[in-house]
């Protein structure tokens, strides 16, 4: 990789990074010549710090869980590198991800943000997709052409240029789930190029099991909901919170129909509720 610096913002959650996939699988490539940036969300003590120190990672802590927005920029603001990688904690990296990645990046200049092929647990292609609130629209096969206009992706193993953040940064009103959806929803408008590029990830999504815990999907989901909404606010548009208060709906009865849980949807539907009325006063009455 050399000629271009690359840095691996891997943020973790409430995890010591030795149990982390994701900075396992760096760990067993550590000839490949990359900045490991570790931005540590934990609420609690992990002893992260220390192990990063010793193996040569740089350490950021969140001081507790402050979202990937706040997470993702303080990393983009700490590191200096051409392109920079995001990261979960628990994603399978192959060095066929770097070949690849360091291949598109060295004959496409012209090409904002890469996106691997990222499959879910039940064989669905989720990453890259073409955008559609209520429901993005998935590949059927990885030949299949995402067009610019339309250019969507999930934010884990998204590689980005390192002169989109020179005057951008992500929103830090939204938490976690519509993060990587409204980062694409900007730099489309910004006309940015993205390029899909041929490898494969494969990814153990919460939401896609067959049978979820009725509290840590109501917890999840709560999280959800709320930047459902505000990404619907984002958009400045009132099409767009009709549209969210139908999806947070929805949501809410696939996570209590998998959960088994009817307090589940009745705190969905209520939140639901709730939501769109503050969204709709936020909106109409903005200066």
């Amino acid at each position: 990789m050399e000629g271009i610096k690359y840095a691996a913002i891997v943020v973790v959650y409430n995890k010591n990074i030795q149990n982390s996939i994701t900075c396992n699988c760096l760990r067993k490539m550590s000839s490949l010549d990359i900045e490991i940036v570790v931005v540590d969300n934990s609420e609690k003590d992990m002893n992260n710090e220390d192990i990063c120190h010793n193996l040569g990672y740089t350490y950021i802590s969140m001081n507790g869980n402050k979202g990937l927005s706040k997470a993702y920029n303080t990393a983009i603001d700490a590191v200096d590198a051409d392109i920079l990688i995001l990261l979960d904690d628990d994603t399978e990296l192959h060095k066929v991800y770097f070949d690849k990645l360091n291949k598109a990046v060295n004959e496409n200049p012209d090409v904002d943000v890469f996106a691997p092929i990222v499959y879910g647990q039940d064989g669905v292609i989720y990453s890259p997709n073409e955008f559609s609130f209520i429901r993005n629209h998935f590949m059927k096969n990885v030949h299949q052409i995402v067009p610019q206009e339309r250019f969507n992706a999930i934010a884990s193993c998204l590689a980005i240029r390192e002169r989109v953040f020179a005057n951008y940064r992500f929103d830090e009103s939204l938490f976690i789930d519509q993060v990587d959806q409204y980062f694409f929803c900007e730099q489309r408008k910004l006309g940015r190029k993205f390029m899909k590029i041929d490898v494969v990830i494969k990814q153990n999504f919460y939401q896609r099991g067959d049978v979820l815990d009725a509290d840590k999907a109501w917890k999840r989901m709560n999280l959800r909901l709320t930047d459902i909404m505000k990404h619907a606010e984002l958009m400045e548009n009132p099409k767009y919170l009709l549209l969210g208060f139908i999806k947070c709906y929805a949501l809410s009865l696939q996570i209590a129909m998998k959960s088994r849980s009817v307090m589940v949807l009745v705190k969905g539907w209520y939140k639901s509720i709730r939501l769109f009325f503050q969204s709709t006063y936020t909106l109409y009455n903005l200066d």
